[in-house]
């Protein structure tokens, strides 16, 4: 019985390098969730700018000032949602506006934002690109130009 305990006593070092194993492995793991959840995060507010860019496109008289509107309210909605882009294109495809009135119409707003990794998690480096396109119907009776 006594060579038994001498065993068990003799193997206790080995719980200590499993804790360490163990206790790492969770540590990446909360690290990799927290990294998907960011990016989760990131998406949605890069959705949320395209919709928000492409209603008020919708919203405008003609092709040009659609354009104009949907960068300025973009980059709001962006700033709004505390995202930094390292490089942000918005893409607004108003060509129906051309349509005479009474016919149905869409704007469509393409967003590309490059957030840096490292506002993802920090220590990460370099950057990577987020995009999301909403379509939105422009008023079939509306003042066209």
């Amino acid at each position: 019985m006594t060579t038994r305990l001498a065993e068990l006593r003799a193997e206790r070092g080995d719980m200590n390098i499993e804790a360490v194993i163990g206790t790492s492995a969770l540590i990446a793991l909360f690290g990799l969730g927290l990294l998907g959840m960011r990016v989760e995060t990131t998406q949605s507010a890069v959705d949320a700018a395209a919709r928000a860019a492409a209603r008020q496109a919708s919203l405008a008289h003609d092709g040009r000032a659609a354009a104009s509107v949907a960068e300025k309210q973009a980059g709001a909605t962006l700033e709004e949602q505390s995202l930094t882009c390292t490089r942000l294109v918005v893409g607004v495809d108003a060509s129906e506006f051309s349509l005479p009135a009474g016919t149905d119409g869409t704007v469509t707003a393409h967003i590309r934002c490059d957030v840096p990794l490292a506002d993802l998690l920090p220590g990460l480096t370099g950057t990577r690109p987020v995009e999301a396109t909403f379509r939105s119907p422009i008023d079939r009776y509306g003042v066209r130009r």
